[in-house]
Parts: C-alpha cells; structure tokens; sequence
C-alpha cells in the first residue's frame, strides 16, 4: 500500500504539471494546476515520512488523499447532478480525475484496514487460544 501512497501523489503530480502547461490565466491556474499539485506534493511528503514510520506516514497520506477527494467532489458532483458536467473544459477534467484517483486509493486503503484488522483479530484469539 505504500507504493501506492507514491503512485497517486507521482499521478498527482503529473496532473497538477499538465494543468502548468495549459493554464492561461490565475483562476485556470487555480483550477487546472493548484489541486494537482498541492495535494500530490502533500502525500508524496506523507509517503517519504511513512518510509521512517509507516502507520503515520499511511494514515497522513490517507488523510490528505479524503482532503482531495472532498475538494474534488465540490466541484464534480454539483456539475453533473445539474448536468453542466463537460468533460472538455480543463477545471471539469482535473477535478474528476483528482475525484478519481483519490476515491481508488481510499478504496484501496480502506480494504487493506480492514483485512488487517480481521488478521490481527485471528491472531489474537489464536495466542489467547495456545
């Protein structure tokens, strides 16, 4: 799960760089470039702590990964609820892949809690058993 903390901030990243590239003015900017960046930059941050400790790092990454997800989802599910969703426009695109992205990862961490916290339960009662 850790190389995935580095796979969503390196994809992250890389959408914030291509927002740079076709951005015009400060609010395309804002829009296209801004969440890409910030949030890829925050749990790529996240992931090189959690190399030293990994529950910390994990859960800083994760926690940055719901911050993008609800930050995204302001934007993306108002638009296609009303039906203005369009994919063409830049700001749409970027914050549906931010959407995207981030809602995999928290899918992703959120079985391998859970699988682990099912493991550690087993364990348990089989020290509590011996």
């Amino acid at each position: 799960m850790h190389l995935l903390s580095f796979i969503l901030a390196l994809a992250l990243l890389a959408l914030g760089i291509t927002g740079l590239k076709d951005a015009g003015s400060a609010k395309a900017l804002q829009s296209q470039a801004t969440p890409g960046l910030f949030f890829g930059g925050a749990i790529l941050i996240a992931s090189l702590y959690g190399i030293r400790e990994r529950r910390h790092g994990m859960a800083g990454a994760s926690f940055v990964a719901f911050l993008a997800f609800l930050t995204s989802a302001s934007g993306t599910i108002p638009a296609l609820s009303r039906g203005t969703f369009d994919w063409s426009r830049a700001d749409h695109r970027s914050a549906s892949l931010v959407l995207v992205l981030c809602a995999f990862y928290l899918g992703a961490i959120f079985y391998k809690w859970k699988r682990a916290r099912r493991q550690h339960a087993i364990e348990k009662l089989r020290d509590g058993m011996s």
